[in-house]
Order: C-alpha cells, then sequence, then structure tokens
C-alpha cells in the first residue's frame, strides 16, 4: 500500500511507553498512527488531517477522554469520527459517558491484540469504503458535470451551425419574395406550427404567411400574435405571446422587430399550437438571432432592389436622351441630304459644318450608349476573321469623309495581322483612338499608325506629336468622363468617354489598351494587343455582288415630328420616290389602305396608336405585302426584336444615313413585289 492509501489513526494518550505499544501493536494494519500526549495536541491534529479513528485515553491528567471527545464532538466536521475509548477501570457510569459522547466502542486495558486490531480494521474499512463512495459520488457529479457542460457546448454549436446556414439561406438570393419564403420555411415547422412576416414599405405593408400542420390553438395564437406585432413594432423590442391557461402561464409565440441601419423594416413572428411544447429561453433566443440576419437579409434584397430600379432608371434615363437626341439628329441628317442633293449654291461650307458637327453628335450618343450598355452587360459581339490594316484604312477613310485630318501628317506602316472580332467595334475603337490623337495634336503634326503581328498578339500602336500627358493623367487616361484638360476655356470637345469605352470594348475581346507619355509637349502613344488568329481560308466559290440601282416607289412616312418628316420626305423624293406623309397612326393606316404604297416608313415613338400597332394593322390588312420599315431612337436587341414580331421587315435607328436607307429600299424592292405597280392599269 503506497503512503498515499494509508489512513490515519488517532492514538491519544498521557503514557508515552503506551503509546509506543499502542504503535507497535497497530503497525501490522499498514496504517499511518498518529500518537499524541494529551487531549489539546488531539484536536489540533484533528483540524489538520481527516482520521478513521480516534484511540482515547480516559484517564489523563489536564483534560481527560470524556473532555476532549466533547470538545471534539462540537465540531461539526469531526462529528462523525469514530472513538474507541480505553480504560483499566470498569465502571458503568463512565461507559455510559462515553457511549453518550459518541464512542463506538469502550475496551478495558491491558488490550487483547488480536481484538484491538480486528475492531480498528473494521473502522478502517469502514472510513476507506465511505471515502471511496464519497470519491465515486464526487467523480459521478463531476462526470455529471462534464457531460451537461459538453451537452450545453454542442448544443450551442448547432445552434451556431444552424443559425449560420440558415443566414447563409436567407442570403443566397437578393430577390425579396424568396427571401421571405426561405426565412418562414426556417421557422415552420421547426419553431412554431405559424409564421408571418410583416414588412413595411412606402406603398404600404406586405405580409407573407406559412401555416404548418394543424394544431390545437393555432388560430387563437394567430389572432393574439397580430397584437404582439404591432407591440413589438412600438416597443422597437421583442414581445412573447403568453397563455395563461391552466395552472401555469407558457409562453406560445415571440415576435421580433426587424432592425437594420436604424430603420424597422418589419416584423417576423412565430407561434406555436397544442399539444407542442411551448418556447423555452433557448429557443425564444434563436428565434430572436434568426430575426436579426432575416433583418440583414431583408435589408440586402432591399438595397440590390433600389440599386436595380437605380439602374433601371439610369438605362431609360439614358435611352430616352438617345432617343430625344435622335429625332433632330434624323431632321438634321435629312435636311443635309437634301441639301447636299442640290448642291452647287453658297452654302457647301454650312453643309461641311453640319456634317461634322452631325457625325460628332452621333458619336458621342453612340459611345454614351455604348458605355451603358458594356457597365450593365448588355453589348454582344458578332465575331468574325478581322485584318486590322484593313480595319485602320476605313478608320481612316471615316475621319478623312468627316474633314477630321486637315492639317496633320497621317502615315501608316501596316503589314497584315488577323483577329477574330466585330468588324463594327473594332472600327469603333481604332475610330476612337486615332481620333483622340487627333483632338490632342496640334495642326501641322503628325500621327504614326503601325500594325503589325507580333508574338500571339496582333498591335496597333498610334503614336502622336500632341500635347503629350502627365503622370497624373496617365494614370486616369481610361477612367469614365476623365479629361486631361479641366480648365474651363478649354477648346477641345468630348465627354471624356472615347478612351473608356475604346478600353472597355478591347478588353471583350480579351486584349489590353496601354498609353505611354513622357510628359507634357511630349506626344503620347496608344498600343492595343488583341489574341492572334489565323488568316481566313479564301473562298474560291465566293461571288461578289455588284450594287443594284434603286428603282420608283410609291413611300409613305409616318413620323410625328414635323421637322423629320418634311426633310426626309423632301430627300426620298430627290431621289425619285413618290413620297406621302402622316402624322400620326390613325391617318397612317387610313393613307395606306388608299394609296397602296410599296414602302412604309413608320417612327416607332408615335403618339395615340404607335408604330408597333400600326404595323400589325397594315399586316392584318390587304396591305399586308408592304415593306415596313421601323424608325427609332432606339436600337437595342430587344427593341429590333419587338419591331420583327409586330411585323417589320427592318429596323433602321435614328439618325437614319441617307445612303443606308437608300440601301434598305432598295433591298425591299427586290424582296417584295409591289402593291402599287400591281394595281396601276
Amino acid at each position: 500500500m503506497g503512503r498515499a492509501d494509508r489512513v490515519n489513526i488517532l492514538v491519544v494518550d498521557d503514557r508515552p511507553s503506551k503509546l509506543i505499544a499502542m504503535e507497535a501493536l497497530l503497525a501490522d494494519l499498514g496504517e499511518n498512527v498518529v500518537c499524541v500526549g494529551s487531549g489539546a495536541d488531539a484536536l489540533r491534529q484533528l483540524l489538520e488531517r481527516e482520521f478513521a479513528l480516534i484511540l482515547l485515553d480516559v484517564n489523563m491528567p489536564d483534560m481527560d477522554g470524556f473532555e476532549a471527545a466533547a470538545l471534539i464532538r462540537q465540531r461539526p466536521r469531526l462529528q462523525h469520527i469514530p472513538i474507541i475509548f480505553m480504560t483499566a477501570g470498569s465502571d458503568e457510569h463512565h461507559a455510559l459517558q462515553g457511549y453518550s459522547l459518541g464512542a463506538v466502542d469502550y475496551i478495558l486495558t491491558p488490550v487483547v491484540p488480536e481484538v484491538l486490531r480486528t475492531k480498528v480494521k473494521v473502522f478502517v474499512d469502514l472510513f476507506k469504503m465511505t471515502e471511496q463512495l464519497k470519491r465515486q459520488a464526487e467523480e459521478r457529479v463531476a462526470l455529471a458535470e462534464e457531460q451537461a457542460r459538453r451537452a450545453a457546448a454542442e448544443a450551442a454549436n448547432l445552434r451556431a451551425v444552424f443559425l449560420g446556414d440558415a443566414g447563409k439561406s436567407m442570403t443566397r438570393s437578393l430577390d425579396l419574395e424568396t427571401t421571405a419564403n426561405t426565412i418562414l420555411g426556417l421557422m415552420v415547422p421547426d419553431f412554431g406550427d405559424f409564421a408571418m412576416l410583416r414588412l413595411s414599405a412606402a406603398d404600404g405593408d406586405t405580409v407573407h404567411v406559412r401555416h404548418g400542420e394543424a394544431s390545437r390553438g393555432t388560430a387563437e395564437a394567430e389572432t393574439s400574435l397580430s397584437a404582439s406585432m404591432e407591440r413589438a413594432v412600438r416597443s422597437l423590442g421583442s414581445q412573447l405571446l403568453i397563455d395563461r391557461g391552466g395552472d401555469e402561464s407558457v409562453v406560445r409565440g415571440v415576435a421580433c422587430p426587424l432592425h437594420a441601419r436604424g430603420t424597422t423594416l418589419g416584423v417576423l413572428a412565430v407561434a406555436v399550437g397544442e399539444p407542442r411544447k411551448p418556447y423555452d429561453p433557448v429557443r425564444i433566443m434563436m428565434v430572436e438571432e434568426l430575426g436579426a440576419r432575416a433583418a440583414m437579409a431583408i435589408d440586402n434584397c432591399l438595397l440590390y432592389r433600389e440599386i436595380e430600379q437605380r439602374d433601371l432608371r439610369k438605362e431609360q434615363f439614358v435611352a430616352m436622351l438617345a432617343h430625344e437626341l435622335r429625332n433632330p439628329l434624323g431632321a438634321i441628317t435629312s435636311a443635309l441630304g437634301v441639301l447636299e442633293r442640290v448642291g452647287g449654291d453658297p452654302a457647301d461650307r454650312a453643309r461641311g459644318v453640319i456634317r461634322r458637327q452631325l457625325e460628332n453628335l452621333t458619336h458621342l450618343v453612340d459611345d454614351l450608349l455604348d458605355v451603358s450598355r458594356i457597365t450593365t452587360g448588355k453589348i454582344s459581339l458578332n465575331r468574325s476573321i478581322v485584318n486590322l490594316a484593313e480595319s485602320v484604312e476605313r478608320c481612316l477613310k471615316t475621319l478623312e469623309a468627316g474633314e477630321r485630318m486637315a492639317g496633320h501628317v497621317i502615315s501608316v506602316q501596316s503589314e497584315e495581322a488577323w483577329v477574330e472580332a466585330d468588324s463594327v467595334r473594332i472600327d469603333q475603337i481604332l475610330i476612337n483612338l486615332v481620333g483622340n490623337a487627333l483632338k490632342y495634336t496640334p495642326a501641322g503634326g503628325s500621327i504614326d499608325i503601325r500594325v503589325r503581328p507580333e508574338d500571339d498578339d496582333s498591335v496597333v500602336e498610334i503614336v502622336d506629336t500632341g500635347v503629350g500627358m502627365s503622370p497624373e493623367a496617365l494614370a486616369h487616361a481610361f477612367d469614365l468622363f476623365f479629361q486631361a484638360d479641366r480648365a474651363p476655356e478649354r477648346t477641345q470637345g468630348g465627354l471624356g468617354i472615347g478612351l473608356s469605352l475604346a478600353r472597355q470594348l478591347v478588353e471583350l475581346h480579351g486584349g489590353s489598351v496601354q498609353a505611354a507619355s513622357d510628359g507634357k509637349g511630349c506626344g503620347s502613344r496608344f498600343t492595343v494587343r488583341f489574341p492572334r488568329s489565323a488568316p481566313p481560308v479564301p473562298d474560291s466559290d465566293g461571288v461578289k455582288v455588284s450594287g443594284h440601282e434603286i428603282g420608283r416607289s410609291r413611300i409613305l412616312l409616318v413620323e410625328d415630328n414635323d421637322d423629320a418628316r418634311e426633310m426626309l420626305q423632301m430627300l426620298l423624293t430627290l431621289a425619285g420616290h413618290e413620297v406621302y406623309g402622316a402624322c400620326d397612326g390613325p391617318t397612317g393606316i387610313e393613307m395606306a389602305l388608299s394609296l397602296i404604297p410599296d414602302i412604309v416608313v413608320i417612327d416607332l415613338g408615335l403618339p395615340g396608336v404607335d408604330g408597333y400597332e400600326v404595323a400589325r394593322q397594315l399586316r392584318a390588312s390587304r396591305s399586308k405585302d408592304v415593306g415596313l420599315i421601323a424608325l427609332s431612337g432606339y436600337g437595342q436587341a430587344e427593341d429590333r426584336r419587338k419591331t420583327l414580331e409586330a411585323g417589320f421587315d427592318t429596323h433602321i435607328v435614328k439618325p437614319a444615313d441617307p445612303s443606308h436607307l437608300s440601301t434598305v429600299i432598295a433591298t425591299l424592292q427586290r424582296g417584295r413585289p409591289s402593291p402599287s405597280r400591281q394595281t396601276l392599269p
């Protein structure tokens, strides 16, 4: 037996020889025998350590055994320690006195060793058994406490995991209706038999309800829950629906206000009916936590809806702006076409000014629309194999036709460099970059354009001797609406869109564009890189189609803008057509049915009966073979789809280029029979 497993036995006697004898007699038990010579020493030992048994001599000087036993029994901790009195005299009165003090035995000396050891061993074993039971009880209590702590920790972890997953579920969608259904699905049936989500908005409250399986008392709880929701909104705190029936009050429902960013978005409530258990504090806390997460998810949906509405309003504004700008552009374009056909008058210079400014304005409108489409992801590329050298030639011809290259020295060094790209967008990129170089290069300056294949890239480099850029301007050169020259008296026009649009279009093609300059007055260099592509395979069977001479047609114009209608009518008349005009939809339908025109050009934005309805009625009438051309300031894919569904043959975006309009008319002449000629004798 180790020393730590030994129990203490206290022997109290005033005779040293007796103490030595007792220690020797009890040594065979293998326990720790503590010997003291007085009652006072015994008390000190008892206060310092635990003892299994006290062997107490009755006859001691100063304090006899009975007095010592009485003092021992006064201590609550010492009241249950067994005491065996030892005495040489057999006195029944003393024995009774000893037993009254809680003695377990009364032994006469001299003792019989075997008897004493047997009695002592009984109490030692009893003490050991008691200590063992105590330890086992403490271990069971500790185990129970540990299990309780572990269960609480596991429950808390499960709650945390559930709340985390619930938060993810709530924020998975930014659609308010979907999020509301997700929130109610988390509440019913796990947290209640009935749940209600009421959201507040400027145009009134929206209520979402979810019922579980039928339970007793659900209808009553639903009615009472509405009152709790009102109190929750007023108090800005959770409200409990308490059922006071029966022997005790229980919580049957919880209503939580939904707060986010200092605003009450609504209230979430859930209730249970019988026989389901009522809410305990833990489940109430869980409902409140879910309410807090629901508030954040709903706030995200509302913010996203607000952003969408702002984007929609912005797109509508830009589209409307472009439409309104294109209406006067259409009139100006037609007027310019008339002036050019008349020719030979002193207004040539004025016509040149009109043409240049018209091209600039049209270019700005197109750039503004394209930026909006790119930022909203609504632009698509029609890819084909494109030679950048040919694109540069087209770009320069376009700029030359607009008289934007006068006074500059342009040099071009081109090699065939093929890319898979949208040819129209490539031309747009080059016109923006070369136009930027022309804008910031004074008259007499030079612009070098180099086209070459380089490793896996096809490269276009534009180097000018213009005003150059400071490091700050270089850092922001491609930012939307940024312009280096901010002075009020600046002479260069533009909105700061061209370079930003060029970069975005280049990146849509998987390429990159970089700007470089050695500083102000040192010119600039723009380098565009596209992924290189193999040249196209020649088509030996291809046949070039020659141009087609436009014949005379009977044309009806349905346009509410008087200037635009008059100029376009004059332009088409000068082209040799028989042209009539209508200022609104009903008049246009009536004239089309009486005149039986070959082609009807219809503005979509007509008041009252719009252009779509005019086209549908004409297609449904005996004029169904007439060629229909839609004329509109809107030109996105959705707009074109709607015109085709309404029965139009083609869609032209304002301002209508005269040559393009002539080509469309010629195409319709070839593709359709002439209704007017069929009725002529």
